[in-house]
């Protein structure tokens, strides 16, 4: 996460300019100043490892990203964090912590497939509408989607990332997922 501070500003024929400096750890320096972000890594097949890469393509066609559950819990804004299934617990922040800004490291079968900026809040809907790309009733838009088989092309160099939870946020900086993300954006 980073937050930003104006360490100087200046008022000069009407117009304020201020000098902005990160606080505490930074991510990427082409972020948003003076906006909170963080990396996540996230996996879009809904409980079905078999079309695991077709989903994954659809949505990100679609420009959405998601998550469900097996059963229906409703609206997760409206919801505490214990009101969700034991193991699914962790969608929460996919609704009250993710932002407009934060990146996502989308992985299929344990290797990185894509990058997406999310640019709109969550939403909820009563019933998956599959025909606009969205099997889900948990989404985001995204935009800017990367793809990491033309960030590294040779695919025998791909590296492989263990996920085990459909979701996750990123706050080590040591971690493998959160070093891939700021070499691909470093990279651009």
């Amino acid at each position: 996460m980073r937050w930003y501070r104006c360490v100087e500003a200046a008022l000069d024929k009407r117009k304020l300019t201020c000098q902005i400096v990160p606080v505490g750890p930074v991510h990427h320096a082409g972020a948003l100043k003076g906006v909170l972000m963080t990396y996540w890594r996230m996996q879009l097949h809904p409980a079905d490892p078999g079309e695991a890469v077709r989903h994954t393509v659809e949505s990100l066609a679609a420009g959405y990203i998601g998550l469900d559950f097996p059963t229906e819990v409703g609206d997760i804004l409206t919801l505490v964090q214990s009101a969700l299934p034991e193991g699914q617990r962790d969608y929460w922040a996919f609704a009250h912590e993710m932002q407009e800004g934060d990146w996502v490291l989308l992985l299929v079968h344990h290797f990185p497939f894509a990058l997406a900026r999310v640019v709109e809040p969550y939403n909820y809907i009563r019933a998956p509408a599959p025909e606009i790309g969205v099997w889900f009733r948990h989404f985001r838009r995204v935009d800017d989607i990367r793809y990491y088989g033309d960030l590294v092309t040779n695919a025998h160099k791909w590296e492989s990332i263990r996920i085990t939870d459909a979701i996750s946020p990123l706050r080590d900086p040591d971690t493998q997922s959160y070093r891939l993300i700021e070499r691909w954006l470093g990279a651009c």
